[in-house]
Formats: C-alpha cells, sequence, structure tokens
C-alpha cells in the first residue's frame, strides 16, 4: 500500500470518528432528537448523516492526500541520498536547509554514516599501501638472506670442493716421477670432487629457480621441473603425479618442498634413482620423494640437520606433517601429508 492511500483512509477514519464525536456531543447538548436531527434534517438538500459521512471523507481524501503527497515527496528525496550514500556521494553542504527537523535529523545521520564510511575507506587503502610496502620490504629481505646463504653455501662447500681438486692437479703435475697407479687414484678423486661441485652447483641452483608456480598448475610445473632434471643430470627419475586442484598457497608451498626435497637429495644423498609421487587419499595430498642414496642413521644428529628444517616449516605453514624413514646405504623416503579443507 502507498503511503499517499495510507494517509487517505487515516485522515478519513479519523475525520468521521470527530464528526460523529461532534455530532453528539451537539445532540446532547441541544437536547433535540437524534433520529430526527440526522436523518430528516438536511443540509444542502441531503440528510444530516449523508453530508457529515461524504464531508468526512472528502477533508480525509485532500488531507491524506496532500500530507501523503508531502511525506511522498520527503521519502523519495531521502531514497535519493541513500542512493548517494551506497555510492559515496552523498554531501550534507549541498543540500537545502530541511524545515522539518525530523528530516534534517535524519540528513545528518546520514552524513555521520557516509563520514564513518569515508574514513573506513580511507584506512582500507592505507592499510592496503602498508601491506604493499611491507611485502615490497619482506620480499628485498627475502632475496637478501636467499642471496647470502646462497653465498655462504658456495662457499663453504662448491668453492672449498674446486679448491681440493685444484690442489690435488697442482700435486699431480709437481710430482717429477710420478706413479701411474697412484696418478690414476689422484684422477679419479678429482673427478669425484668435481662431481660432487657439479651436483653441488646444480642443486644450488635449483634454488634459484622461481619459488612460485607462476601461472601453471602444480602437475605442470612439477612436471617441468623434473624433465629438466632428467635432462640434465645422470639421475634416473620416476614420477606419478595426479592433477590435485588446490589452493594457490598450497600448490606453492608444495612446489618449494618439491624443490628443497630434490636439492637436499642432489646435494646429500649420492642416489642414482629418485621418485616423486604426488596424490590425493581421502581428506589428504600426500607427496612423496623416494631416493636410493647414501641415507643415514634417524637417530643421529644428521637426521635433523638433513636440510629437512624448512620442509618442516613449510609444511606445518600449510598445516601438514612430514614423515622421514632413513637407513644407512638403503636411501631415504620423505613423506609430506597435507589436510584439503573443504569450503562451504
Amino acid at each position: 500500500m502507498s503511503i499517499q492511500k495510507s494517509f487517505i483512509i487515516y485522515f478519513s477514519t479519523f475525520s468521521i470518528v470527530i464528526a460523529i464525536f461532534i455530532s453528539a456531543i451537539y445532540i446532547q447538548t441541544v437536547q433535540t432528537d437524534w433520529y430526527q436531527a440526522l436523518f430528516f434534517q438536511q443540509i444542502f438538500l441531503v440528510p444530516v448523516v449523508v453530508f457529515i459521512i461524504v464531508t468526512s471523507i472528502i477533508i480525509g481524501i485532500v488531507c491524506g492526500l496532500v500530507i501523503g503527497y508531502i511525506m511522498k515527496k520527503k521519502l523519495e528525496d531521502v531514497d535519493a541520498h541513500l542512493i548517494e550514500l551506497e555510492k559515496g556521494e552523498f554531501n550534507l553542504s549541498k543540500l537545502q536547509p530541511e524545515k522539518l527537523n525530523e528530516i534534517s535529523m535524519l540528513y545528518e545521520r546520514i552524513q555521520r554514516i557516509q563520514n564513518r564510511m569515508d574514513d573506513q575507506v580511507e584506512a582500507s587503502q592505507k592499510l592496503a599501501n602498508e601491506r604493499a610496502d611491507w611485502n615490497e620490504k619482506m620480499k628485498q629481505e627475502i632475496l637478501s638472506q636467499e642471496r647470502n646463504r646462497l653465498a655462504r653455501e658456495l662457499h663453504d662447500s662448491v668453492s672449498q670442493q674446486l679448491f681440493a681438486a685444484t690442489m690435488l692437479l697442482s700435486a699431480i703435475n709437481d710430482n717429477p716421477n710420478p706413479d701411474p697407479v697412484i696418478t690414476n687414484k689422484q684422477m679419479k678423486l678429482v673427478e669425484e670432487v668435481i662431481n660432487e661441485s657439479q651436483s653441488e652447483m646444480r642443486a644450488l641452483l635449483l634454488h634459484l629457480r622461481p619459488i612460485q608456480l607462476e601461472g601453471k598448475s602444480l602437475k605442470e610445473g612439477a612436471e617441468e621441473l623434473l624433465h629438466e632434471l632428467t635432462a640434465k643430470l645422470p639421475l634416473k627419475v620416476t614420477w606419478r603425479i595426479d592433477d590435485v586442484i588446490l589452493n594457490k598457497g598450497v600448490e606453492d608451498h608444495l612446489f618449494r618442498i618439491m624443490q628443497e626435497s630434490i636439492s637436499n637429495t642432489l646435494r646429500h644423498a649420492k642416489a642414482k634413482m629418485l621418485e616423486l609421487h604426488l596424490f590425493k587419499l581421502d581428506q589428504f595430498v600426500l607427496l612423496k620423494i623416494i631416493d636410493d642414496g647414501i641415507g643415514f642413521e634417524m637417530g643421529k644428529e644428521k637426521a635433523g640437520s638433513y636440510g629437512l628444517q624448512n620442509i618442516r616449516e613449510r609444511a606445518a605453514e600449510i598445516g601438514g606433517t612430514i614423515k622421514m624413514i632413513s637407513f644407512p646405504a638403503k636411501g631415504t623416503s620423505i613423506e609430506v601429508k597435507i589436510p584439503i579443507l573443504n569450503k562451504g
């Protein structure tokens, strides 16, 4: 029901009630016969009772139309300003002065809401800018830490291995009467040192790959990485990777865990075979990496320093767990288990 119809009904009913009330007082005061007065006396050639009812209805209709129209226009103005508020364009200073205090107070409340929304927008933009600055600082800090770490590892591993190979070659060249058997052993040792240096370098280069998948799916990124390994390394690599759909953050973490695990195998395991499996089991994603390298004793400290701390931390960041099994000369198996959260 429209506001004008509501006002017409209200005012017509009110007018009839008032007319009946006044008529009753008049009849009671004059002490006349009410029946005679209402039904037989006439005003403008119609009975008094009909005149009262018709006049009351007309007055109610006119008052309802006028006041209803005024209120309708006021509410339409309020609705228009609420639309401006929704768009963030409401401005109380541009409005004409309002005669009705209630409507004026309503506009003031709308303006306060607009101010509050402006403050929230400003705070959100400020937070977004601060977050962007913070992300950039964190990115630069992480890059700096990664450079320093790679520099230390190059110095501690590759540089020292190459220095040892250089010293061995110098000793061979400086020997005036070389023994063929000893020289052959020394050359094999140099070859082993250089091969180890090459494996170390490849493992370090693996860390320089992009951490994120850069628009690829986890399956695509992992297979590209493994194809690259088989092409460049004397290592037999087999894999089974299911096309599991995960959140981007989880995929990036799993991809980085793969890189870390493969890097550890290249640097420490001296493996000839590497297996990688990624699949979904119930409400979990399982990543298994198995090598046939030198392994180690689980109870010794080396188990904690086998380059797995980063893997544990990355798995924990996405709610996962890691299980590792290793035996000397039997290889190592790493299993990462990540829960899949169902939305909705």
